[in-house]
């Protein structure tokens, strides 16, 4: 794949991006003193749901550090499944993508 340096370059501010995002998914709000039932459910709401998004940007972090691994052993653009090179189109869209379009068809099938 010709374009290997500008996905590196995308990934790697895609990985800072969610590093940054992750910190702020995980700061716990200011909790108010309130004793009212209402108030406190919606605060351990909003701690559930930023806990809930922090815990999906982490996944995401990890995909894009295995392709960020990958590229430096020269195994980027390779479909895990089937071995065939992954379509560029594909990696323009989901850089981290570790399947190539048939074989990400046949699993969610």
């Amino acid at each position: 794949m010709e374009s290997i340096n500008k996905f590196k370059i995308q990934l790697e501010k895609i990985e800072k991006e969610i590093e940054k995002e992750v910190i702020g998914a995980e700061k716990t709000p200011e909790l108010g003193d309130e004793v009212d039932p209402d108030i406190e459910t919606q605060e351990t709401q909003e701690i559930d749901n930023r806990l809930s998004v922090a815990q999906v940007l982490k996944s995401r972090l990890v995909e894009i550090k295995n392709a960020l691994q990958k590229i430096e052993e020269g195994r980027y653009g390779i479909c895990e499944k089937c071995g065939e090179e992954i379509s560029e189109d594909v990696m323009d869209i989901v850089p981290e993508s570790r399947l190539c379009k048939n074989c990400k068809k046949l699993s969610n099938v």
